[in-house]
C-alpha cells in the first residue's frame, strides 16, 4: 500500500483509514459526484485559502477523531493517522439520514456503505494526542497554529514530510484506475490547503473540515469508539 492510499483512511488510521472499494451499482451517481470532487480539488484556486481550525501553542493535549473500519489505532502509531477535530466533523454529519455517507463526503472519502471485510464495521474513534505530534498536510506550511496554508511551498520542509505530501498529491489526483482484481483503485479530492473537500452534491460549500496528521510513533490515550450514527447523533461542543 502506498502512503497516499493509506492516507484516506483509516481517517483521516488515516491508520489511516483504509477504504472499502465496493460500491453498489446503484451508487453510480455517488461515484460520479466523488470523481467530480477529485477533479475540482486538483485545480487550486484563490478560494482555496480559507480559515482553518488552529491548535494554539499552549494547548498541549488535543482530542482528535478518525473514521475507520480497522479499530483503535495501535499505540505508538505505526503510520501517519489522518484526523480531524471531533466537533467540526460532527457539524457536517449531524442530522443526516446516512451517517456513513455524510462522514465520507465530509472527509473526501470514496462512497462505501459497507467496510472491506464482512467482520468489520465503520467507526469514529476519538483519542488524545500531544500537540507536538500533529502537523497540517499542506505544502504551504505544516504549522497547526497558522490559520491559512500559504500558496507557495514552505521553506524548511524536512525530506520525510515533503515526500509524504508529494505522495498525497500523486496518489490522490487520479480517476478510473483499477486494482489487479478489478476493484476501483480510488484517488481522493486532496486539496493540499489544510481542509478536506466535501463532495456532498447538496453542500453549499466544498470546504469540509480542517485536517491534521498524527506522526508515526505517537502514543495515543483515552480512545473511545462510536458507530457513525452514534457519533453524528451526539451533541458536541467545541
Amino acid at each position: 500500500m502506498t502512503a497516499g492510499s493509506a492516507r484516506r483512511y483509516v481517517f483521516w488510521t488515516m491508520l489511516i483509514p483504509l477504504i472499502s472499494c465496493t460500491v453498489p451499482p446503484s451508487s453510480t451517481a455517488l461515484v460520479d459526484a466523488y470523481e467530480r470532487g477529485i477533479r475540482a480539488a486538483a485545480v487550486r484556486a484563490p478560494s482555496f485559502a480559507v480559515d482553518l481550525r488552529t491548535i494554539p501553542p499552549d494547548q498541549l493535549d488535543v482530542i482528535v477523531a478518525t473514521f475507520t473500519e480497522w479499530g483503535i489505532p495501535v499505540s505508538p502509531t505505526q503510520r501517519p493517522v489522518w484526523v480531524s477535530i471531533p466537533d467540526e466533523l460532527w457539524a457536517l454529519c449531524r442530522g443526516k439520514p446516512n451517517a456513513v455517507l455524510a462522514i465520507q463526503e465530509a472527509l473526501g472519502l470514496p462512497p462505501a456503505q459497507l467496510p472491506s471485510q464482512p467482520n468489520h464495521q465503520w467507526q469514529v474513534i476519538t483519542f488524545h494526542v500531544p500537540r507536538s505530534a500533529l502537523f497540517r498536510p499542506c505544502p504551504g506550511g505544516i504549522e497547526i497554529s497558522m490559520d491559512r496554508c500559504e500558496n507557495t511551498v514552505a521553506d524548511g520542509l524536512d525530506e520525510k514530510t515533503a515526500r509524504f505530501l508529494l505522495e498525497q498529491i500523486w496518489d490522490s489526483h487520479r480517476v478510473s484506475f483499477r486494482k489487479p482484481d478489478g476493484r476501483p483503485d480510488w484517488g481522493h479530492p486532496f486539496t493540499g490547503t489544510g481542509w478536506t473537500y466535501n463532495w456532498d452534491p447538496l453542500a453549499t460549500s466544498p470546504v469540509g473540515v480542517s485536517e491534521f496528521v498524527v506522526r508515526p510513533g505517537t502514543s495515543i490515550t483515552g480512545p473511545a469508539t462510536a458507530l457513525p450514527s452514534q457519533f453524528c447523533g451526539q451533541r458536541r461542543s467545541r
